[in-house]
This record gives structure tokens, sequence and C-alpha cells, in this order.
């Protein structure tokens, strides 16, 4: 089985309303383009699933919502999601003012958006033949309540187990990298720092391989036998134009091969 794996679209539609906040946004804004050549080299891979690790969007609003929704229906093959905080976030018109709902405050009503049209970002196992696929909800740089409780039932179901979630996890080793790239990195925020039991006492020894985007920056570590891959951007921007547009490729054989592409 091929997997392609890629995180951080920030998608805004041409159409979005709430034009200053766009404005205020176009070096991602313009940037969703680069995210269609990633798309035609992905199409090349000829996958069997594709796996977002959040941030579809800038902010949810139905618009952006339903341009990213095109954007991954254009790809080759099933696509499933995991929530990032941007996914969560919003932004309201009144009449004085542009209001901004930070991702904990937006989280239900983004929920329900997103669902409306389809797309489910609540915790879920996913079957893959013998490797189980763990698609973990960290959009709030934690885990949602009983999460712990769900994969203690679902751990072990099969030989080999793979996780997928937005924010890196709470550990030693992805702390000191992510600081050794950005000594600025807010570690409350870019790492899962409300849920620092996760990897020790729920997914150590059990799974081979931890997926995260969030950070934009690209890079891998080994913590106790597990390989950490966190992602760079699904889109290349002006902020950063020499970080490209990328996608892991998983490939589940006797053993897990990952390798990047890029534009």
């Amino acid at each position: 089985m091929k997997i392609v794996v890629f995180s951080d679209m920030h998608t805004i539609s041409p159409r979005e309303p709430l034009v200053e906040v766009r404005n205020s946004r176009l070096f991602f804004a313009d940037a969703w383009p680069t995210f269609v050549k990633l798309s035609g080299l992905i199409r090349q891979e000829a996958p069997d699933l594709v796996i977002c690790l959040g941030d579809m969007v800038d902010w949810y609003s139905d618009e952006n919502r339903d341009f990213a929704i095109g954007l991954l229906n254009e790809l080759p093959c099933p696509w499933l999601s995991v929530p990032g905080n941007h996914d969560y976030q919003r932004f309201v018109r009144t009449e004085h003012a542009i209001l901004k709902f930070s991702a904990a405050e937006g989280r239900e009503a983004a929920r329900e958006g997103w669902l409306a049209r389809g797309i489910e970002l609540h915790n879920r196992y996913i079957e893959a033949g013998d490797t189980g696929l763990i698609l973990l909800d960290s959009a709030l740089s934690g885990v949602p309540e009983g999460t712990q409780k769900w994969l203690a039932s679902v751990t072990g179901r099969h030989r080999r187990q793979l996780v997928f979630t937005h924010v890196p996890l709470d550990q030693p080793q992805v702390r000191e990298q992510i600081l050794s790239v950005d000594a600025r990195r807010d570690l409350a925020k870019y790492v899962q720092s409300r849920s620092p039991w996760l990897f020790p006492e729920a997914l150590r020894g059990h799974v081979s391989d931890v997926f995260t985007g969030h950070l934009h920056i690209p890079g891998e570590l080994t913590a106790e036998g597990t390989r950490m891959h966190m992602l760079g951007t699904a889109i290349t921007t002006p902020r950063k134009p020499d970080l490209h547009a990328s996608a892991l490729v998983v490939t589940l054989g006797q053993h897990v091969d990952v390798r990047r592409i890029y534009i």
C-alpha cells in the first residue's frame, strides 16, 4: 500500500468575503497554485490513500472550506485529514469590526461546517492491511478528552501502527530539534504541551512512525525507536521561498519506506 502525506495547505478562497483578512494573508492566499503542482506529482505516484495533517485552510469559512475541498477532490485517490488549529480558527464581521476567534473558541462551529461537507475530523482508526493508521485530533496542542482510553483500546490491534496528527508530540528530542531551527518558537503551541503523556504512556512501543505538520519546517528524528517525521508545507510561499511545497510518500511493505517529493 502507498500513502502520500502532506500538511499545511493554508488555502484561502479567491471568493473569501473577508477581503481585509485575505489581503493581510496574501503570502498564503496566492500560494494555492503551488499545491496544484504538488498534486501533479502526487498523481504520478498513484497512491492508494492521501492523508492531510491539517491546516487545510488558513481560517475556517464556508468559502475557504469549499475551495480546499475542491483542490483535495482533484487528488487521484481517497483522502482523509486530521484537523489543524487553522481549520478551527474563525473570523466574524460585526457592525464595527472583524472579530477573531481562536481554534478553541471556533472549534464547534467549524467542526459542524466541515461535517456538513462530509469531512470528519475526530480521532479515527483506519485498517490498512496489516497496518493500523491512527489519526489524532491535536488542533488545540493536545488531544481531546477520552483519547487515552480510546488509544488503549486500539494500540496493538495490528502488528504495525502509524500515527498521523497535526501538532508534534511533546518529547525532549522534538523540543530540542524545534529550538535548534528556531529558538523563538513557543513550545506551548508548537508541541502537544496539553498532552505530555501521549507518547510515554500511550504510544511508546506501539507505533513505528509518527507524522506531524504545524511547524512548516521538514525534519526527522528517532525517539526511543519511533521515527518522527515533521513535514513542511504543501505550498510554496513568498515568505519562505526556499521551502518548496512537499509531501512524503509512505510505502507499506515489509518495512515502512518514507521518501520526500517536492516541486
